[in-house]
């Protein structure tokens, strides 16, 4: 299981559970009212903190520490 590199703030748990939700990062962004590219910057962030390399390995970690 992966271990989360660093506590998720508010705003990447919300874009988080969009992802896992299945919406693409045009729906999360149009939705919060934010750039297309500040959610990738974010998904990015998710990433890293997941120590993961996809959307499918994600959701998977987040699931797995109850985060989801």
């Amino acid at each position: 299981m992966t271990t989360l590199n660093e506590p998720l703030n508010g705003r990447e748990l919300d874009i988080l559970r969009r992802i896992a939700k299945g919406q693409s990062s045009t729906q999360i962004a149009e939705a919060l009212h934010l750039r297309p590219n500040t959610i990738l910057w974010y998904r990015k962030r998710l990433h890293l903190k997941f120590d993961v390399h996809s959307i499918a390995e994600l959701v998977v970690a987040a699931t797995e520490q109850g985060i989801l």
